[in-house]
């Protein structure tokens, strides 16, 4: 199997740069200080932090905005919560704010 790299379940949504991310690379993300809340409950792109490593950074541009939404998991209510391979398979949305 090809090392596809991190972050190579990044996925495009839309035609607006909107994206979405794994919860477990979101939580990461902002764990690490790479994307912070502001007050008007915006997450924007610290660029005095490092990113994660990742195959595409431009979609986390310094002092980009971002919209986040965490989306429903279709597998919600049949996964093993004691298993983290498992749990958290949910998506966060991204959705660029101009």
């Amino acid at each position: 199997m090809p090392d596809r790299g991190p972050f190579h379940d990044l996925k495009p949504v839309g035609e607006r740069g909107a994206f979405s991310v794994p919860v477990r690379k979101w939580r990461e993300i902002v764990f690490v200080g790479a994307m912070r809340e502001t007050d008007d409950g915006l997450y924007v792109r610290d660029p005095s932090r490092p990113l994660p490593p990742m195959r595409e950074p431009e979609y986390f541009g310094d002092g980009k905005r971002f919209r986040i939404e965490r989306l429903p998991d279709p597998r919600e209510g049949r996964a093993d919560p004691l298993n983290p391979r498992i749990r958290d398979r949910g998506r966060v949305l991204l959705t660029p704010v101009d």
